[in-house]
């Protein structure tokens, strides 16, 4: 497409995409002259004798839309094939072409994105560059980190509105600009939840809860805890929920003491969890409200595996403790010496 006299944008941005595009698929390049709230102008990097190109887009007084007053063009100048990437092939125009793909999965690899852009515009991208784009993608899509923070208390006190029954405890801390208080925000600290579907599910579960932890990676990054029952027919069930700076004790004993409290109310329910040490101080704090705690076998076979470097003896711990019968389970415990010993 060639650019013309009278080609109008919705706005500012919109018409810097055009150009940029333009030049890129020309292999030309451009700086910029003029940018303001009313004007943009660019001519081409070897405007003079060797070339003539240029574009003057303006706001039009009569509406909101941007227009081409002035156009000269195409570029008159060599183009420069031989360079693998391009000036104007930036964050933002690789953001306008990968937001689809973004839109439709938002796990999708860089590597992929990068072929992509290879192949539309025919020049290889660094990684660095696609990721930026991504990332823009994803905050036009789901909002920036900062905005999705500052939208939790509205998030939760919608779900508390919608959702009669969810049970939300969000904690804050003050936030300080320097040495100074600034009382009119506060920063997010720690938040449990769970939904009253969630409540009454674990009413007809087994009277157990599995409890693990999960790392977020981006901008901020904490934890994911979370609690799992199960159903007659074995099928799992997540219950309840916390966002956490790390897995400390005061982190567990805040959502272990709340998934007491609100969730697994019941008497004699049994948590199951790995040999984490924070876990264990928590529960050993007062008002945490857990009375029976025992491991995950599949994490102390796990532990076994990596000391040992014996996937034999793995498989023999969790066959102990799957066993019926205590004469079983000593047979297992047997083999694993055995195996140890090998190792």
């Amino acid at each position: 497409m060639e650019l013309e006299v009278g080609m109008k944008f919705v706005n500012k941005d919109a018409a810097m995409l055009a150009v940029k595009n333009y030049n890129i698929r020309r292999s030309g390049e451009f700086k910029v002259v003029e940018s303001d709230h009313s004007r943009y102008v660019c001519r081409c990097k070897l405007f003079g004798d060797q070339c003539s190109w240029m574009v003057r887009v303006a706001k039009t007084r009569a509406s909101r839309f941007w227009e081409v007053r002035k156009y000269q063009g195409p570029h008159t100048c060599l183009a420069s094939a031989t360079s693998q990437d391009h000036a104007q092939l930036d964050s933002n125009v690789i953001c306008q072409h990968i937001f689809p793909m973004v839109q439709a999965d938002a796990t999708i690899c860089i590597k992929v994105l990068q072929g992509s852009v290879e192949s539309a515009y025919g020049y290889k991208v660094s990684y660095k560059k696609v990721w930026l784009a991504k990332q823009k993608a994803i905050a036009r899509i789901y909002g920036d980190w900062d905005e999705s923070y500052n939208q939790l208390q509205r998030y939760f006190n919608a779900l508390q509105t919608f959702v009669p029954g969810t049970i939300v405890d969000l904690q804050t801390r003050p936030y300080y600009v320097g040495n100074t208080l600034d009382r009119e925000s506060v920063m997010f600290h720690q938040v449990f939840w769970s939904f009253p579907s969630c409540v009454e599910a674990f009413k007809h579960c087994k009277p157990l809860v599995s409890v693990d932890g999960t790392h977020l990676y981006g901008k901020y990054t904490g934890t994911l805890l979370m609690g799992i029952a199960q159903d007659g027919n074995n099928n799992i069930l997540s219950i309840a929920f916390a966002l956490v700076e790390r897995e400390n004790t005061d982190a567990w004993c805040f959502f272990l003491t709340n998934l007491r409290r609100h969730v697994a109310t019941q008497p004699a329910v049994l948590l199951i969890s790995d040999r984490h040490a924070a876990i264990k101080a928590a529960l050993e704090r007062e008002g945490c409200g857990w009375e029976h705690n025992v491991y995950c076998i599949r994490h102390i076979a796990s532990n076994f595996a990596t000391n040992f470097k014996s996937k034999e003896a793995k498989r023999h711990i969790v066959s102990a403790a799957y066993s019926k019968t205590q004469a079983q389970a000593q047979y297992y415990l047997e083999l694993v010496r055995r195996s140890k010993c090998k190792s």
